[in-house]
């Protein structure tokens, strides 16, 4: 083959590389790369690690919106995907390494946008790679919780606590607690209540452990259970009785509803 033809064919060849990197907004040291290198090594070097790896960014509309590379199914009415250069980033180190803190990681970035749907994959990749990987069961437990999955959330959260009864300063134990009782699960819900009570002291949990055992019938443990948290709001700093103030008032009318007047 001619010599020129082959230069010409390689000038080609890298500016097509060039385009497609501008094109899919990659990072510009690829650029650099596919230039800098003897040609065609750069390019060559680009079209394997890259092109060769990812869908064509361009869509079927003829828009230069990036396509999704989700790594699982979505349902219809799931989170739109919008890669971002951190989800991006995050998604080829989980490709290359597989490990358990890049899923996480990924997780976390998809639960701050409130894509829940998108971040339950992830955070569940995670804790079967590292299943002692406490961060990862308390993004899954929230995602599942924010989606309405109580009884999964549960679950996921089960295994945290197992792990740390503390973590979260409390939260996630309390967590565990809302999951039972929102999934209909009263006895599990007020052992865990009674629990976080005493060790946490969360008006919110003392609030519904009262309504549970009215609940099932014991009035006079749940105006006992109200009168308690009301009693003990007294001795709250200020900047703190302004935080439980709803649960404080909850608790008034819950004493009025049932004929208890308190000075």
């Amino acid at each position: 083959m001619d010599i020129s033809l082959i230069g010409i064919i390689v000038i080609a060849f890298s500016g097509w590389m060039c385009l497609d990197c501008l094109q899919r907004k990659e990072h510009i040291v690829w650029i650099i790369i596919i230039i800098a290198l003897i040609p065609p090594i750069g390019a060559l070097v680009y079209f394997f690690a890259v092109k060769a790896q990812k869908p064509n960014p361009v869509s079927g509309s003829g828009e230069g919106a990036r396509a999704s590379t989700s790594m699982f199914q979505r349902s219809p009415s799931a989170s739109k995907e919008i890669e971002t250069e951190e989800t991006l980033q995050l998604k080829e180190l989980i490709g290359q390494f597989h490990k358990a803190y890049h899923y996480d990681k990924l997780g976390q970035v998809y639960m701050e946008q409130k894509k829940f749907d998108l971040a339950v994959p992830q955070f569940r990749s995670a804790v079967e790679k590292d299943p002692e990987m406490e961060e990862a069961h308390y993004g899954l437990g929230k995602s599942l919780h924010a989606l309405g999955n109580f009884e999964e959330a549960a679950e996921a959260l089960e295994k945290l606590v197992a792990l740390n009864r503390k973590y979260d300063y409390g939260n996630a134990i309390f967590g565990l607690a809302e999951c039972y009782r929102l999934a209909g699960n009263d006895e599990k819900a007020l052992e865990i209540y009674e629990e976080v009570i005493k060790t946490f002291h969360f008006f919110k949990a003392q609030y519904h452990y009262a309504r549970l055992l009215d609940k099932k019938g014991d009035t006079q443990g749940a105006i006992g259970s109200m009168k308690s948290m009301i009693g003990s709001s007294k001795d709250l700093p200020d900047y703190k009785l302004e935080k439980e103030r709803h649960w404080i008032d909850e608790a008034y009318k819950f004493l009025r509803k049932n004929g208890v007047e308190l000075a």
